[in-house]
């Protein structure tokens, strides 16, 4: 054989499902399919991630007909029982929901909570027996967190498998959430299931918080609030153009208002392939690169292999300077002195970077530097002279410079665009000396 990999020749899946956009890992691809799943918990959802030429798809959810999600609703099945791949893909895994049942008289509260967001029985069976099939399974959880199981055929598993087999005789539909009554509680089934095989969080939740493999110090790991990033941090579709990745990013954005997050936009190598990485929580003045990317020995933040920074974006600030009612309108629909700050320092860092803004309005706004002369005289207004403000933001909240003001000088140093309209921002494209709130040409 001289080691040659011999393309999988079939059968193939007579089922075409519909397929998400491209992703460049696994990961990413079922967190999208999560965010399709949402709050749905009236029967379970679910469906299969695949890989074609070094991308990963994930199928979109389908409903169940009853409580329990049918892998052949979305793939055929083969001969062997196993799931079979639509043809040119690789099946690398498989997600569901749960459904929310009503939770088991006499347990503690921690103990329901971790029921609900975790694995059933027939789960884990699942994805033991069937790891040749589908290495990966997911369980979308009622945090909206994401978890991952990957069996590792360890003695540990082998040893679990027969408690794996133990059959519940409650109320029908029951089954994937509940223990025999009495025999262990969930967080026994977790100290098991964290040494037989591979448990990771994918994407967090309001109970799982934090990303990352699971061990015995889950719960002071799920916890702990990391300042800097240490997984990997998962990505958007890979779109062909800049601002369809900013475009995307906004859109996140624009679900959780009131709340800043912030993040990167990628761009691969010489090809016109670009991605962002999920919206953080994170205060803009605090961020940049180690907050999201996971750092080597040396301690450089690790991006995706072939991708580089061209862009970041963030939403605004929680809490900013009061303004006169006459001027909050444009004001707070705008970068804020201090964000403006922020971005020409993270341009001067990265040659060629954008800067991005979710409005709190709707709009989509871009900048980017054209003059270092101009430049400079902007960066040494909004220096803070002191630990309470810059002169800027002073001459903003005293009155002494119109909100309308501050829109032109921001302008007139560099290149600021409208990408999607609101109320203030009405006109899409360049926003020059003339500009007026609301005002559209022609």
């Amino acid at each position: 054989m001289n080691g040659t990999v011999i393309p999988y020749a079939g059968p193939f899946s007579t089922i075409t499902p519909s397929l998400s956009p491209a992703f460049i890992a696994v990961d990413h691809a079922a967190a999208y399919a999560n965010d399709l799943i949402g709050d749905r918990r009236d029967v379970e959802y679910g469906g299969f991630l695949l890989s074609k030429d070094d991308q990963y798809y994930a199928t979109l959810p389908v409903r169940s007909e009853g409580y329990l999600f049918r892998p052949d609703s979305v793939l055929s099945k083969g001969l062997s029982g196993d799931i079979l791949p639509p043809e040119g893909y690789v099946i690398e895994g498989m997600y569901h929901s749960h459904v929310v049942f009503p939770r088991p008289l006499l347990m503690l509260v921690s103990e329901s909570d971790l029921q609900e967001n975790f694995f059933s029985l027939m789960d884990l069976r699942t994805a033991i027996a069937f790891r040749h099939n589908y290495p990966r399974f997911y369980l979308a959880t009622p945090d909206k967190s994401l978890i991952c199981y990957v069996s590792t055929d360890s003695a540990q598993e082998r040893a679990l498998q027969p408690l794996l087999m133990l059959v519940h005789s409650g109320v029908p539909g029951h089954l994937e959430q509940s223990y025999p009554t009495g025999l262990f509680l969930p967080s026994h089934l977790l100290s098991m299931v964290y040494i037989a095989g591979e448990f990771s969080v994918v994407k967090a939740g309001s109970f799982w918080r934090r990303r990352g493999r699971i061990g015995a110090d889950w719960q002071a790991q799920r916890d702990a609030i990391p300042r800097l990033a240490d997984q990997p941090p998962l990505c958007s579709p890979v779109f062909d153009t800049l601002s369809a990745a900013a475009q995307f990013a906004h859109t996140q954005m624009q679900t959780r208002p009131g709340v800043q997050h912030a993040g990167f936009i990628l761009k691969q190598g010489q090809r016109a392939a670009y991605l962002c990485t999920r919206p953080q929580v994170a205060r803009y003045a605090e961020f940049d690169r180690p907050v999201v990317f996971a750092r080597d020995i040396h301690g450089m933040p690790q991006l995706p292999a072939g991708y580089q920074v061209v862009g970041v974006y963030h939403s605004a600030d929680e809490q900013r300077a009061p303004l006169a009612a006459a001027q909050s309108a444009v004001g707070n629909d705008f970068f804020s002195p201090d964000n403006i700050f922020d971005g020409l320092m993270l341009m001067r860092a990265t040659l060629g970077l954008r800067v991005y803004f979710s409005a709190p309005q709707g709009a989509l706004l871009s900048y980017r530097r054209t003059s270092v002369e101009a430049e400079s005289a902007l960066l040494e207004r909004v220096t803070r002279v002191d630990a309470a403000s810059s002169g800027l933001e002073q001459d903003l909240v005293s009155g002494r410079l119109p909100a309308i003001g501050f829109v032109h000088q921001v302008a007139a140093a560099g290149r600021l665009e409208v990408m999607v309209t609101d109320a203030v921002w009405a006109q899409a494209g360049r926003v020059t000396s003339q500009w007026q709130p609301g005002a559209t040409v022609g």
